[in-house]
């Protein structure tokens, strides 16, 4: 695995944390 796929992974992450921090915070 290049270090790019895992940075894009890891940002890929928190974004997706970052919508489901907010979809609860609607909740």
């Amino acid at each position: 695995m290049t270090v790019l796929v895992f940075i894009v992974l890891t940002v890929a992450v928190f974004a997706l944390l970052g919508v489901i921090q907010r979809a609860v915070e609607r909740l």
